[in-house]
């Protein structure tokens, strides 16, 4: 039963490097602690039990914190709804360009209407945020 557990360890390790899904990376503490608990001669299903409960306690603590700084990110990136902001790079939807700055800050931006493309030093107004992009009107 110990080179299934390392197995895991290695699975989920390469897993993790070729995916950065942040979920593999939850398996390898669980199958240590039970390859751990295999050398002391604990049963099959004591380690299975253990694996999976550390695993998803884990998976889960993760889920709760990186939620929390998600959720932290969008409300601090939504202050920027309502303001002016001076167009620094072409904002083309077209061809996926377009700068804003606000206060020194710059910011991926695109227009609202698909069609309309605003020139470098002009000035718009954020109305909303689309994903990482600050979405800007006239």
């Amino acid at each position: 039963m110990p080179y299934i557990w390392i197995g895991i360890i290695v699975f989920a390790a390469l897993s993790e490097i070729y995916t950065f899904a942040l979920l593999p990376v939850w398996f390898i503490p669980g199958s240590l602690v039970s390859f751990i608990l295999s050398l002391t001669g604990f049963h099959v299903w004591v380690q299975v039990f253990v694996f999976f409960i550390i695993s998803f306690v884990l998976i889960f603590m993760s889920k709760t914190i990186f939620r929390k700084y998600i959720n932290g990110y969008n409300r601090n990136s939504s202050l920027i709804t309502g303001k002016s902001a001076i167009v620094t790079q072409e904002i083309n939807n077209y061809n996926n360009t377009g700068k804003i700055k606000i206060n020194g800050t710059e910011y991926a931006a695109k227009s609202d209407d698909d069609d309309i493309i605003y020139e470098s030093g002009l000035i718009v107004s954020v109305i909303d945020i689309d994903g990482e992009y600050a979405v800007c009107s006239r």
